[in-house]
């Protein structure tokens, strides 16, 4: 009888184990750089306890990779908790917040104060944890023992999401002698977690920064996305809410309709906060609206101009879409295919051009880009701005000075926009801005363009590295911020969402990222669409809007 398995490596190499060893001590025979931190057997990403049984086809899985990151980043925090709880007790309470500037930022609270000193010591603990090369288990726990064992350190929104799970049992990890519910893959022991730096942030945040790619990026402060955050923070803590399981609440209790209506009152007062500053500014010519993809500009952009009108504004709304270079000079990516996300593949010589003639009460005949044919069509009639008129330019790259160079300072308001998510799904897992653009994402695409959610999946990957060059770097020369966040929205987009995720085969590139989504989606209960406003930003992405059946001012 054969006790040995064959692993075939994607390098080729070849590798015998005695059947029934587990992952995690596959790793450690292979991994000479510590730079693979799971493994793919046979398509599937599987847990660092798996047993190997048969011949299996393996796929590294390493820190640079998404799937790879996400793991790790995971392991970090638990490992910082850790840190915090040996260093200060059991009563010691942290808080994993929210993703800022390619860190994870926390708060903290314990027997004395927070300062540089704090995180000093913090981080000499993580690394000391991370030296001693600590096993991370992968239990399986009655979701009452859960429930019994989260209660006993107060942590009652934990057991919150408990009541709300349909399993009977509860994947949980433990990392010395405490237990802790992740809601994805971890990482086999803590020694693979080396990279990483803790930065200050008063009164009582630290920021926690990991590795993406081959980098381990500083930490720069942005004050007004961490304003963006803690404001719309304050107001759901209002309400009550400050993590999913309140949300749940709210659904069971009967009470979401009211839920909803206020969130979109809040965003609404965005709107006309923003909009009286543009009007109590006589100088203020050109709005320029930007945010990474699905953030909600078409919207954000067309709602503004509701308001302007309202204070006796009319606006001219421009979206830099229509100023593609033709697709015969558009850039290409290394494989060939249409890099349509860089600032380059925008004819910026034609809008500034265009944008200083009607500044300047000169007639334009604007373009509208054909994406059938990949060119510029000019068939509408000339146009020109009005006395009274304020342009609005929506688009992925409106705040970068190269695509408004033409206009002085005085002249233009840069507004950024994202969905700032401040909620968490609990006190140690936070939800993150990224997995929420990218819900709504696949959803509209699916709606609107009948794409598949591996066709977003497959272009979304590289549209995230461009906005990491391209776009995220100029949220630091924004005038103003718009949380463009609806803490509802998770439970919504779920019903939308799921059908799409359930449809990646496990063959698929993408299906542990599927799989990672949908456990996020699953800690919230669904919500019938029929109480999002056609205002709405979300109707954006889920379909049904008011702005799809009426067309722009100008």
């Amino acid at each position: 009888m054969n006790n040995k398995v064959k692993l075939t490596f994607e390098d080729g190499s070849v590798l015998e184990v005695d059947k029934g060893t587990e992952v995690k001590d596959v790793l450690k025979l292979i991994n000479q750089n510590d730079q693979v931190i799971a493994l793919r057997i046979n398509g599937v990403c599987v847990a660092t306890d798996f047993e190997l049984i048969e011949d299996s086809n393996v796929k590294y899985i390493r820190i640079s990779d998404r799937i790879g990151r996400q793991i790790y980043i995971k392991g970090l925090k638990y490992v910082y908790i850790l840190a915090v709880k040996e260093l200060y007790g059991d009563n010691a309470i942290v808080n994993i917040k929210h993703s800022i500037d390619k860190s994870i930022y926390s708060e903290i609270k314990i027997n004395k104060k927070v300062d540089a000193f704090t995180v000093k010591a913090i981080k000499k603990k993580m690394k000391e944890i991370i030296a001693s090369d600590m096993e991370i288990k992968h239990i399986s726990v009655s979701r009452s023992d859960a429930i019994d064992y989260v209660n006993s350190f107060k942590e009652t929104e934990k057991s919150l999401n408990y009541k709300y799970m349909t399993n009977d049992s509860v994947t949980m990890y433990e990392l010395g002698d405490t237990y802790n519910y992740f809601y994805f893959l971890m990482p086999a022991s803590t020694k693979i977690l080396s990279r990483f730096d803790l930065t200050y942030i008063s009164p009582n945040g630290i920021a926690i920064s990991y590795p993406i790619e081959n980098s381990l990026p500083s930490y720069t402060p942005s004050p007004l996305v961490m304003n963006a955050f803690t404001t719309y923070e304050k107001k759901l803590l209002s309400m009550g809410v400050r993590y999913a399981g309140d949300i749940n609440k709210i659904i069971t209790d009967g009470k979401i309709a009211d839920f909803i209506q206020t969130n979109e009152i809040l965003y609404d007062q965005n709107m006309e906060t923003l909009a009286t500053k543009i009007v109590n500014n006589k100088h203020i010519k050109v709005v320029f609206i930007s945010g990474p993809s699905s953030s909600g500009k078409t919207t954000t952009s067309k709602k503004l101009a509701l308001y302007l009108k309202s204070k006796g504004k009319d606006t001219f709304v421009i979206s830099t879409d229509d100023y593609f270079v033709e697709r015969k000079d558009t850039p290409r990516k290394e494989d060939g295919s249409y890099e349509y996300e860089i600032i380059d593949a925008i004819d910026m010589k034609l809008f500034n051009l265009q944008l200083k003639s009607l500044l300047n009460g000169k007639e334009v005949v604007m373009p509208k880009y054909n994406f059938i044919t990949g060119e510029k069509e000019y068939k509408s009639k000339p146009v020109s701005l009005k006395e009274n008129q304020i342009i609005i330019v929506e688009g992925l790259h409106a705040i970068n000075e190269k695509l408004n160079s033409s206009i002085d300072k005085k002249n233009k308001l840069k507004v950024y926009i994202s969905p700032f998510t401040p909620i968490g799904l609990d006190r140690h897992n936070h939800i993150s801005t990224i997995d929420i653009r990218f819900i709504r994402r696949m959803v509209r695409d699916y709606q609107h363009r009948g794409y598949s959610a591996e066709d977003t999946l497959n272009a979304w990957m590289g549209m995230r590295k461009s906005e990491e060059k391209y776009v995220y770097p100029y949220q630091r020369t924004a005038d103003i911020i718009i949380n463009t966040s609806l803490a509802y929205e998770v439970g919504v987009l779920r019903t939308y969402a799921e059908p799409l995720l359930y449809s990646i085969n496990p063959d698929s590139v993408y299906y542990e990222e599927a799989i990672r989504v949908l456990n996020f989606l699953k800690c919230f209960l669904n919500i019938p669409s029929e109480y999002v406003p056609q205002t709405s930003v979300l109707r954006e992405f889920i379909g049904n809007g008011y702005f799809e059946y009426v067309k722009s001012s100008n």
